[in-house]
Protein backbone atom coordinates (compact mmCIF):
# COMPACT_ATOMS: atom_id res chain seq x y z
CA UNK A 1 0.00 0.00 0.00
CA UNK A 2 1.12 3.54 -0.76
CA UNK A 3 0.90 4.50 2.92
CA UNK A 4 3.82 2.19 3.69
CA UNK A 5 6.05 4.44 1.60
CA UNK A 6 5.33 7.31 3.95
CA UNK A 7 5.90 5.75 7.35
CA UNK A 8 9.49 6.93 7.71
CA UNK A 9 8.62 10.43 6.55
CA UNK A 10 5.59 10.79 8.83
CA UNK A 11 7.46 9.73 11.96
CA UNK A 12 10.00 12.53 11.35
CA UNK A 13 7.37 15.24 11.87
CA UNK A 14 4.59 15.82 14.37
CA UNK A 15 1.90 16.06 11.72
CA UNK A 16 1.17 16.65 8.06
CA UNK A 17 -1.08 19.49 6.95
CA UNK A 18 -3.50 18.36 4.25
CA UNK A 19 -5.43 21.12 2.53
CA UNK A 20 -8.33 21.07 0.14
CA UNK A 21 -7.56 22.89 -3.09
CA UNK A 22 -11.11 24.14 -3.47
CA UNK A 23 -14.16 25.27 -1.61
CA UNK A 24 -14.93 21.89 -0.07
CA UNK A 25 -16.97 23.03 2.91
CA UNK A 26 -17.82 26.58 1.90
CA UNK A 27 -14.63 27.98 3.43
CA UNK A 28 -10.87 27.30 3.29
CA UNK A 29 -10.32 23.92 4.89
CA UNK A 30 -7.43 21.74 5.97
CA UNK A 31 -6.71 19.01 8.47
CA UNK A 32 -3.66 17.59 10.23
CA UNK A 33 -2.68 13.93 10.10
CA UNK A 34 -0.08 12.09 12.19
CA UNK A 35 1.39 8.61 12.24
CA UNK A 36 -1.51 7.27 14.31
CA UNK A 37 -3.84 8.15 11.42
CA UNK A 38 -1.61 6.31 8.92
CA UNK A 39 -1.28 3.34 11.23
CA UNK A 40 -5.07 3.11 11.63
CA UNK A 41 -5.51 2.95 7.85
CA UNK A 42 -2.69 0.44 7.44
CA UNK A 43 -4.07 -1.92 10.09
CA UNK A 44 -7.81 -1.41 9.38
CA UNK A 45 -8.24 0.10 12.83
CA UNK A 46 -10.92 2.62 13.78
CA UNK A 47 -10.73 5.77 11.65
CA UNK A 48 -10.31 9.22 13.13
CA UNK A 49 -12.29 12.27 12.08
CA UNK A 50 -9.20 13.70 10.37
CA UNK A 51 -8.94 10.64 8.11
CA UNK A 52 -12.64 11.01 7.27
CA UNK A 53 -12.21 14.69 6.36
CA UNK A 54 -9.12 14.05 4.25
CA UNK A 55 -10.94 11.34 2.27
CA UNK A 56 -13.74 13.83 1.65
CA UNK A 57 -11.01 15.91 0.00
CA UNK A 58 -10.25 12.91 -2.24
CA UNK A 59 -13.89 12.73 -3.28
CA UNK A 60 -14.08 16.47 -3.82
CA UNK A 61 -11.14 16.18 -6.21
CA UNK A 62 -13.04 13.46 -8.09
CA UNK A 63 -15.89 15.90 -8.60
CA UNK A 64 -13.54 18.72 -9.57
CA UNK A 65 -11.41 16.83 -12.08
CA UNK A 66 -13.92 14.21 -13.19
CA UNK A 67 -16.27 14.44 -16.13
CA UNK A 68 -19.04 17.08 -15.92
CA UNK A 69 -21.76 14.46 -15.57
CA UNK A 70 -20.11 13.19 -12.36
CA UNK A 71 -20.93 16.39 -10.43
CA UNK A 72 -24.39 15.10 -9.38
CA UNK A 73 -24.86 18.33 -7.39
CA UNK A 74 -22.98 16.79 -4.48
CA UNK A 75 -21.60 18.89 -1.65
CA UNK A 76 -20.09 18.06 1.72
CA UNK A 77 -20.70 19.05 5.34
CA UNK A 78 -17.66 19.07 7.62
CA UNK A 79 -17.96 16.45 10.35
CA UNK A 80 -17.17 19.21 12.91
CA UNK A 81 -20.49 20.91 12.12
CA UNK A 82 -22.32 17.99 13.73
CA UNK A 83 -20.00 16.82 16.52
CA UNK A 84 -20.87 14.05 18.98
CA UNK A 85 -22.02 15.30 22.36
CA UNK A 86 -21.85 14.19 25.94
CA UNK A 87 -25.07 13.65 27.82
CA UNK A 88 -24.34 16.76 29.91
CA UNK A 89 -24.08 19.07 26.89
CA UNK A 90 -26.60 17.34 24.66
CA UNK A 91 -29.18 20.14 24.40
CA UNK A 92 -26.60 22.85 23.65
CA UNK A 93 -24.85 20.57 21.17
CA UNK A 94 -28.09 20.01 19.24
CA UNK A 95 -28.82 23.76 19.14
CA UNK A 96 -25.29 24.69 18.04
CA UNK A 97 -25.13 21.92 15.43
CA UNK A 98 -28.57 22.87 14.05
CA UNK A 99 -27.51 26.49 13.63
CA UNK A 100 -24.22 25.50 12.03
CA UNK A 101 -25.94 23.17 9.59
CA UNK A 102 -28.61 25.76 8.74
CA UNK A 103 -25.84 28.23 7.90
CA UNK A 104 -24.16 25.62 5.70
CA UNK A 105 -27.41 24.91 3.87
CA UNK A 106 -27.74 28.60 3.03
CA UNK A 107 -24.59 28.42 0.87
CA UNK A 108 -25.00 24.84 -0.36
CA UNK A 109 -25.49 23.80 -3.99
CA UNK A 110 -27.03 20.34 -3.93
CA UNK A 111 -27.18 17.02 -2.10
CA UNK A 112 -25.39 17.28 1.22
CA UNK A 113 -23.22 14.41 2.47
CA UNK A 114 -22.89 14.44 6.27
CA UNK A 115 -20.71 12.00 8.23
CA UNK A 116 -21.66 11.60 11.89
CA UNK A 117 -19.95 9.73 14.71
CA UNK A 118 -21.93 8.72 17.76
CA UNK A 119 -20.16 6.69 20.38
CA UNK A 120 -17.24 5.46 18.23
CA UNK A 121 -19.48 4.51 15.32
CA UNK A 122 -19.71 6.30 11.96
CA UNK A 123 -22.99 6.69 10.11
CA UNK A 124 -23.91 8.79 7.07
CA UNK A 125 -26.72 11.19 6.38
CA UNK A 126 -27.43 12.46 2.85
CA UNK A 127 -29.84 15.36 2.55
CA UNK A 128 -31.73 15.75 -0.72
CA UNK A 129 -33.28 19.23 -0.54
CA UNK A 130 -35.29 18.80 -3.74
CA UNK A 131 -37.37 16.01 -2.25
CA UNK A 132 -37.02 17.05 1.43
CA UNK A 133 -35.54 13.61 2.11
CA UNK A 134 -32.71 12.50 4.35
CA UNK A 135 -31.17 9.14 3.48
CA UNK A 136 -29.59 7.37 6.44
CA UNK A 137 -26.87 4.74 6.06
CA UNK A 138 -25.61 2.63 8.95
CA UNK A 139 -23.27 -0.31 8.37
CA UNK A 140 -24.63 -1.98 11.51
CA UNK A 141 -28.10 -1.88 9.93
CA UNK A 142 -29.84 -1.48 13.25
CA UNK A 143 -33.03 -0.38 11.52
CA UNK A 144 -33.25 2.73 13.70
CA UNK A 145 -32.17 6.30 13.02
CA UNK A 146 -29.77 7.97 15.42
CA UNK A 147 -32.18 10.25 17.24
CA UNK A 148 -29.66 13.01 17.98
CA UNK A 149 -28.70 13.32 14.31
CA UNK A 150 -32.40 13.33 13.42
CA UNK A 151 -33.11 16.10 15.91
CA UNK A 152 -30.24 18.18 14.53
CA UNK A 153 -31.29 17.84 10.89
CA UNK A 154 -34.99 18.37 11.57
CA UNK A 155 -34.21 21.52 13.59
CA UNK A 156 -31.72 22.76 10.99
CA UNK A 157 -34.35 22.54 8.26
CA UNK A 158 -36.74 24.66 10.34
CA UNK A 159 -34.01 27.26 10.92
CA UNK A 160 -32.97 27.21 7.28
CA UNK A 161 -36.48 27.86 5.96
CA UNK A 162 -36.95 30.67 8.49
CA UNK A 163 -33.63 32.29 7.54
CA UNK A 164 -34.48 32.06 3.85
CA UNK A 165 -37.74 33.95 4.43
CA UNK A 166 -39.91 31.03 3.39
CA UNK A 167 -43.23 30.30 5.06
CA UNK A 168 -43.09 26.71 3.85
CA UNK A 169 -43.24 24.12 6.61
CA UNK A 170 -40.81 21.31 5.85
CA UNK A 171 -40.98 17.88 7.40
CA UNK A 172 -38.09 15.71 6.36
CA UNK A 173 -38.82 12.27 5.01
CA UNK A 174 -36.29 9.90 6.59
CA UNK A 175 -35.25 6.82 4.61
CA UNK A 176 -33.23 4.00 6.13
CA UNK A 177 -31.14 2.79 3.18
CA UNK A 178 -30.34 -0.89 2.79
CA UNK A 179 -26.54 -1.15 2.62
CA UNK A 180 -23.69 -3.63 3.12
CA UNK A 181 -23.16 -4.52 6.78
CA UNK A 182 -19.90 -4.86 8.66
CA UNK A 183 -18.98 -8.11 10.36
CA UNK A 184 -16.26 -6.79 12.66
CA UNK A 185 -16.02 -3.89 15.10
CA UNK A 186 -13.66 -1.48 13.29
CA UNK A 187 -15.02 -1.26 9.75
CA UNK A 188 -17.72 1.41 10.14
CA UNK A 189 -15.47 4.26 8.96
CA UNK A 190 -14.37 2.36 5.85
CA UNK A 191 -17.95 1.39 5.03
CA UNK A 192 -19.12 4.98 5.44
CA UNK A 193 -16.37 6.22 3.12
CA UNK A 194 -17.33 3.57 0.59
CA UNK A 195 -20.96 4.79 0.78
CA UNK A 196 -19.70 8.33 0.07
CA UNK A 197 -17.60 7.15 -2.85
CA UNK A 198 -20.52 5.41 -4.54
CA UNK A 199 -22.79 8.44 -4.07
CA UNK A 200 -20.15 10.74 -5.59
CA UNK A 201 -19.60 8.40 -8.54
CA UNK A 202 -23.22 7.39 -9.19
CA UNK A 203 -25.26 10.27 -7.78
CA UNK A 204 -28.25 10.43 -5.49
CA UNK A 205 -30.01 7.90 -7.72
CA UNK A 206 -28.07 5.09 -6.08
CA UNK A 207 -29.94 5.96 -2.87
CA UNK A 208 -33.29 6.48 -4.54
CA UNK A 209 -32.96 3.01 -6.07
CA UNK A 210 -31.70 1.60 -2.75
CA UNK A 211 -28.69 0.13 -4.52
CA UNK A 212 -25.67 1.09 -2.41
CA UNK A 213 -23.05 -1.65 -2.66
CA UNK A 214 -24.80 -3.15 -5.69
CA UNK A 215 -26.93 -5.24 -3.31
CA UNK A 216 -23.87 -6.82 -1.60
CA UNK A 217 -24.42 -8.16 1.89
CA UNK A 218 -20.95 -6.95 2.88
CA UNK A 219 -18.05 -5.17 1.20
CA UNK A 220 -15.10 -7.23 0.03
CA UNK A 221 -11.51 -6.68 1.06
CA UNK A 222 -10.91 -5.22 -2.40
CA UNK A 223 -13.70 -2.68 -1.81
CA UNK A 224 -12.19 -1.38 1.41
CA UNK A 225 -8.62 -1.61 0.09
CA UNK A 226 -9.60 0.73 -2.76
CA UNK A 227 -10.62 3.34 -0.19
CA UNK A 228 -7.38 2.92 1.75
CA UNK A 229 -5.24 3.18 -1.40
CA UNK A 230 -7.02 6.30 -2.67
CA UNK A 231 -6.60 7.98 0.71
CA UNK A 232 -2.94 6.98 1.02
CA UNK A 233 -2.07 8.18 -2.49
CA UNK A 234 -3.75 11.53 -1.91
CA UNK A 235 -2.18 12.19 1.50
CA UNK A 236 1.28 10.96 0.55
CA UNK A 237 1.30 13.66 -2.13
CA UNK A 238 1.40 16.28 0.64
CA UNK A 239 4.45 14.67 2.28
CA UNK A 240 6.65 15.01 -0.80
CA UNK A 241 5.63 18.53 -1.81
Amino acid sequence: MTAMMADGQVTKVDSIRVQSENDLFGYDSYTYLNWDDFEAVLTMDELTGDVIVSYMMVLFDKLKYGSPERDHEICFVNRTVIPPSTRKGKSKNIDDASRGLADRLSIRKGNDIMPYNHGRHWVLGVLDMKSDTCYYLDSLSSGNFNMQLKQILDSAMVLYTTQSGSNKRIKLNWVNVTCPTQLGSNECGYYMLRFMKEIVEEGIEVLVKDNIGDCKVEYTTADTDEIREEWSTFVTGFIYR
